[in-house]
C-alpha cells in the first residue's frame, strides 16, 4: 500500500472541516467517559463491538459518516490495548477539539473527482494541489489538520511501491548510533549529527518568549503561537529530510543492516533534549519503511548484549565507563575505538543470528510503507 499526501486549499469552508474536528472530539470523548464510568461500576472494559454499537443506537452525530466514528472508537480501543500491554505508560486522555488533528474515511462517505475531494455528510466540496497523480485503487484517506491549522488529504491506495536498485549485492553494515556522532558504521564511516533543534534554539526561544508576553485569547496571541509552531515545523522538516534521504543511501549500499534494539526512552530520561532531537526512533522507523522497496533486511540484535565492551578477541571489559572512548584490550592488546568497534560487534552478532536463525528476523518486506501512521 502507498500513501499520497496532499495539500488542501484553504477557503472559507475548511471551517466545515473544523466543525467535524469537534465533532470527531467529542466521539472521542464520549466513548472514554463512558469506559471510565463502566469501569469505575463493574469493573469491567467495554469491547469495542459493544461500544459501536451502543454509539450506532443511542448517540446521533450528522457531520460524521458512520465508518469514521467507528474508526475513533477502534482508535481509543487501540490506545487502551497499549496500556493494557504496558506499552504506553497511561491510558488515553481526554481531548479538546483543538487538540485533535484527524478524521478518517475507510470505504464511504467521499468521493475524488480529479483535485475535488467531497464530502459526503456534509455535501461540501474542498479542492486540494494535485501535484502528482494517485496509483491503483483507493482504500481510505484522511484529512489531518496542522498545528497551523492547515489541512492535509492523505489517500491510501492498494498499490505497491515500485522496487529500486542497489549499487551493492550482498553488502553487510552493522550500525551503531551515538550522542557524538549520528552513527557509526561497521566498514569505519561516520555520520556526523545534524542537531537542528540545537541549531535553532534560540530562535524558538526568541519566539516563545514573544508568545509568552501576548494576552491570552487574543488575536495577537494567536500570530504568536503560529509563529512558534512554524518554526518548529521548519526543525522537523529539515530532520526528516535528512533522514529520508540517509535510509535511501544506506539501503542503496547495502542488502543486510544490523542494529541494535535500544531502549530509546530510557535513553531519553538520561540525555533529555539532545536525544529528543537525534530521533534515533523516527530513523529506524523509516529505515524499516525505506527497506521494503530495496528488498532490504533490516535485523535487530539484543539491547542486552555488550556491543561496546566486547573485544574481537572476546574478552569483555566490564569496567569500561562511558566517558571512554577508547580502551585497551588487556587480552590480545588491541585498541577499541568504542563506536567503530560496537558496530562490528553488531556486524558479527547480526550475522551470527540472521544465518543461524536464534532470533527472529524482522521482515521489512511486510510492512505496509504509509504515511497515515504519523498523522493520525
Amino acid at each position: 500500500m502507498i500513501a499520497y499526501k496532499y495539500k488542501l486549499y484553504q477557503t472559507k469552508r475548511t471551517k466545515h472541516l473544523d466543525a467535524m474536528l469537534r465533532e470527531a472530539s467529542f466521539v472521542w470523548n464520549h466513548a472514554l467517559a463512558l469506559q471510565k464510568r463502566y469501569y469505575s461500576l463493574f469493573g469491567k472494559y467495554i469491547s469495542k463491538n459493544a461500544m459501536q454499537k451502543h454509539y450506532a443506537k443511542r448517540i446521533k452525530r450528522t457531520l460524521l459518516h458512520s465508518q469514521t466514528t467507528q474508526e475513533i472508537i477502534e482508535r481509543l480501543d487501540t490506545a487502551y490495548q497499549r496500556f493494557f500491554k504496558k506499552l504506553a505508560k497511561r491510558p488515553p486522555k481526554f481531548r479538546r477539539a483543538i487538540d485533535f488533528y484527524s478524521i478518517v474515511y475507510k470505504q464511504g462517505g467521499f468521493s475524488l473527482n480529479g483535485n475535488v475531494l467531497t464530502v459526503n455528510t456534509i455535501k461540501k466540496r474542498f479542492k486540494f494541489s494535485y501535484s502528482r497523480p494517485y496509483e491503483g485503487r483507493v482504500k481510505r484517506i484522511a484529512i489531518k489538520r496542522s498545528r497551523l491549522g492547515e489541512y492535509y488529504l492523505i489517500i491510501t491506495t492498494d498499490a505497491e511501491p515500485k522496487a529500486y536498485g542497489k549499487t551493492h549485492d550482498g553488502a553487510s553494515v552493522g550500525i551503531d548510533f551515538g550522542l557524538k556522532t549520528y552513527m557509526t558504521l561497521s566498514d569505519g564511516t561516520t555520520v556526523r549529527n545534524p542537531l537542528f533543534l540545537k541549531s535553532d534554539l534560540d530562535n524558538v526561544r526568541r519566539k516563545s518568549r514573544s508568545l509568552s508576553k501576548c494576552k491570552k485569547g487574543s488575536n495577537n496571541r494567536q500570530r504568536r503561537r503560529k509563529d512558534v509552531c512554524r518554526e518548529f515545523e521548519n526543525i522537523t522538516h529539515k530532520r526528516e529530510d535528512f533522514q529520508w534521504k540517509l535510509a535511501h543511501e544506506l539501503c542503496r549500499k547495502y542488502d543486510y543492516i544490523f542494529i541494535e534494539d535500544l531502549s530509546l526512552h530510557g535513553m531519553t530520561r538520561m540525555w533529555g533534549l539532545k536525544m529528543s532531537d537525534l530521533a534515533h526512533a523516527e530513523f529506524v522507523g523509516k529505515l524499516e519503511c525505506v527497506t521494503r522497496k530495496y528488498s532490504v533486511t533490516v535485523h535487530k540484535i539484543d539491547r542486552f548484549y555488550p556491543s561496546s565492551k566486547t573485544c574481537e578477541c572476546g574478552y569483555v571489559n566490564r569496567e569500561l565507563k562511558l566517558s571512554d572512548r577508547e580502551w585497551v584490550c588487556p587480552e590480545c592488546g588491541k585498541v577499541n575505538d568504542r563506536d567503530l568497534n560496537a558496530a562490528e560487534n553488531i556486524l558479527r552478532r547480526g550475522i551470527s543470528e540472521l544465518w543461524s536463525g536464534s532470533k527472529t528476523v524482522s521482515d521489512t518486506a511486510s510492512r505496509a510503507c504509509t504515511q497515515e501512521s504519523h498523522a493520525l
